[in-house]
């Protein structure tokens, strides 16, 4: 085992969020004398199989597995995670969110109460806390959540158990307190990572519950746990309308677009596909309403490339917001200063991806100033105080 040497492990089935979570690990200070290394692992029937292969694949002591939709925001990560694994050789995994008191329902996901994740769902963004009473230190939980889990010893995943995307984490914090080691979270001032997540599905998740159960039932002990509650025909009825917008924006249909929108937007149920579908229809609108002279639309061919375009614009404008080096998003300040990408684009982006709202208007006014633009310029300053004393929004994962 090379003590060296620090592994990230990914499963993967999207490019365009594996580019951008390994554009983020690459910029990490690498402390000297380590190595590192990004594997990505495609095409696997389950994420404990998919980490199977990713374990036995590297040498690495020192191993992260985490989401293709997770980007570490944190510099000094790596330094972090090894100041504490060296610390205390008893540490055998390291989660961003976790808790104690697992309940006996094995709804874990509800029961997290130490800390913290920068959450950007694909209609908001915000912090996510583990609870509002934390403790500003290191705490030793019972199990973390699986958007990031880094690890010190190589100890198997329960392929044989579970063989979906559901609790590989839970069943991987319990297996490493099995073999006797500790589950940390460490205390973050500021979220040390991104989760660009979506809402759940949970398909497999009750089956994978009962096989958690009747596995460990001596974790999962604590009473007042939430019930399950699965929802399948809202499931297959929003992948159904999700399949439908898509073809309809394909074709420019966009009156029908915006019926079906309308309609889902009043009905209060949540899906992460209809709700980049309804952001998209938002920009349409705006950009009709205020007659741009480039659409955001103009020169995609099909929905594929219209989402690729919002995706990468969207992930250019975090690294903006994040205060990265200008030359990590020089392709949007160019196309902004040129108005190629609209001021409504940006304005619907800004109000739904970004927590730090006005960091980036800060920059987009400071690029629109450069550029000579000054109708935008007087747009975003109004914008810019309307959010001026907007604190930076956060929710609690357990409210008791």
């Amino acid at each position: 085992m090379n003590e060296n040497k620090i592994a990230f492990i990914i499963c993967t089935n999207n490019q365009l969020y594996f580019n951008e979570c390994q554009y983020y690990i690459h910029n990490l200070i690498l402390p000297e004398g380590m190595e590192l290394d990004v594997i990505g692992i495609t095409e696997v029937p389950s994420m404990c199989a998919g980490y199977n292969a990713g374990m036995q694949s590297s040498d690495a002591k020192y191993k992260v597995y985490l989401h293709q939709d997770v980007f570490i925001r944190e510099p000094k990560f790596i330094i972090y995670l090894l100041e504490r694994f060296q610390k205390d050789k008893q540490i055998g995994m390291i989660g961003m969110i976790g808790g104690n008191g697992m309940p006996k329902t094995g709804v874990t996901y509800r029961a997290w109460n130490v800390g913290k994740v920068d959450c950007r769902d694909p209609d908001m963004a915000y912090y996510m806390y583990g609870a509002k009473d934390m403790k500003k230190e290191d705490t030793i939980v019972e199990a973390v959540d699986g958007l990031l889990i880094a690890t010190q010893y190589d100890i198997p995943w329960r392929e044989d158990l579970f063989t979906h995307f559901d609790f590989y984490d839970v069943s991987q914090s319990f297996e490493m307190r099995r073999a006797g080691y500790k589950v940390l979270v460490p205390y973050q001032e500021v979220p040390w990572v991104i989760h660009d997540s979506s809402f759940a599905k949970l398909t497999y998740y009750d089956e994978a519950r009962k096989i958690c159960l009747k596995e460990y039932p001596e974790y999962l002990y604590a009473d007042g746990g939430f019930e399950f509650i699965y929802d399948k025909e809202w499931n297959d009825l929003s992948d159904l309308l999700a399949d439908q917008i898509k073809a309809l924006i394909a074709t420019h249909e966009w009156k029908q677009v915006g019926q079906i929108i309308d309609s889902y937007r009043k009905t209060g149920r949540k899906s992460s596909e209809i709700e980049t579908l309804g952001i998209l229809y938002d920009i349409h609108e705006k950009e009709k309403i205020t007659r741009v002279k480039k659409s955001f639309f103009m020169g995609c061919r099909n929905y594929q490339e219209i989402y690729e375009k919002y995706m990468s614009v969207r992930f250019l404008m975090r690294r903006m917001e994040l205060g990265l080096q200008p030359v990590s998003y020089q392709e949007l300040w160019d196309a902004i200063a040129a108005e190629q990408i609209s001021y409504e684009t940006l304005e619907e982006l800004i109000l739904r991806s970004t927590v730090d709202k006005k960091k980036v208007l800060e920059q987009l006014i400071k690029i629109y100033k450069v550029a000579g633009v000054d109708n935008q310029v007087v747009v975003c300053e109004k914008l810019f105080k309307i959010i001026e004393r907007r604190m930076i929004p956060i929710t609690y994962s357990r409210v008791q």
